[in-house]
């Protein structure tokens, strides 16, 4: 009980600050034409902050908003107590070393994901609260069917549920992500933009212990992905520059339509078949 007090705090504490730093809103600040040295300088700033991004939102929400869902599945299904799910954990057993390496594995690991490719992606997004929550919304469309956790084939909706209690908790948490996301995106951008060297000191010792976790996860491969596309276009030629500058925002959007276009079909199959 104490475990799952803790978790709901925790989650709460999340919420709380992104209403508290609503108001902070994270602009990619590009460094278009700039030469090679000042956008390096500014691609470490945009690195640091989606990274400390993830890291704050994945130890705040994602981990133990992830340990209420599925304390609440479990306890919607008193038949399933005991069975084993496909992460090897016992429905209805709750102890601290679980819980901490779900929010080590799971929260950090994903975490660090969406805060990586939020700051490379928010330029087709609104900015604020709004804008993170459809941020939210669109990983869950575009990863949740085949990733994790809404995926069709994962043998633990077949004793957890109902179907239509997980993904409407499933599918509030990732709105829910977004949002807090796009907060302390918004809070941290702010106070490395007052000491531009200040995120040395706070993503190296950081990095030694979050990038194995984050690394060793298979379902980060698509964020890390994007990472380094976006680092590339970051860092592109005068003439790319130029093209992103002044159709950057129009570009990204329709890209992301498109995307979302491509794989809803995958994820209303994938939501139909769990409810």
């Amino acid at each position: 009980m104490a475990v799952m007090v803790v978790c709901a705090l925790t989650v709460v504490l999340g919420l709380v600050l992104a209403l508290r730093w609503r108001n902070y809103a994270f602009v990619v600040d590009s460094r278009i034409g700039a030469p090679w040295a000042v956008r390096l300088r500014g691609l470490a700033h945009l690195l640091a902050t989606g990274y400390l991004t993830g890291l704050v939102t994945g130890a705040l929400f994602i981990g133990p908003a992830g340990r209420l869902v599925m304390r609440l599945l479990a306890a919607t299904s008193p038949d399933a107590q005991g069975f084993t799910t496909d992460a090897d954990e016992e429905v209805g057993k709750i102890t601290v070393t679980g819980t901490l390496g779900l929010i080590t594995f799971f929260g950090l690991g994903f975490g660090v994901g969406v805060g990586l490719v939020y700051v490379f992606v928010s330029l087709a997004f609104p900015r604020g609260l709004l804008g993170g929550a459809i941020y939210g919304g669109t990983l869950l469309v575009l990863f949740s069917w085949w990733l994790d956790p809404l995926r069709a084939n994962n043998l633990d909706f077949d004793f957890l549920g109902p179907g239509w209690l997980a993904v409407a908790a499933f599918a509030a948490m990732a709105v829910l992500a977004g949002v807090v996301t796009a907060a302390v995106a918004g809070r941290i951008d702010a106070v490395l933009l007052q000491s531009p060297r200040r995120w040395v000191w706070w993503t190296v010792p950081m990095g030694i212990l979050g990038a194995p976790v984050a690394l060793g996860l298979a379902e980060v491969w698509p964020a890390l992905a994007v990472i380094v596309v976006g680092c590339a276009m970051y860092l592109s030629s005068p003439m790319t520059s130029r093209v992103l500058r002044h159709k950057g925002r129009v570009t990204l959007q329709a890209l992301v339509g498109v995307t979302i276009l491509t794989a809803l079909p995958g994820f209303l199959a994938a939501v139909l078949a769990i409810a």
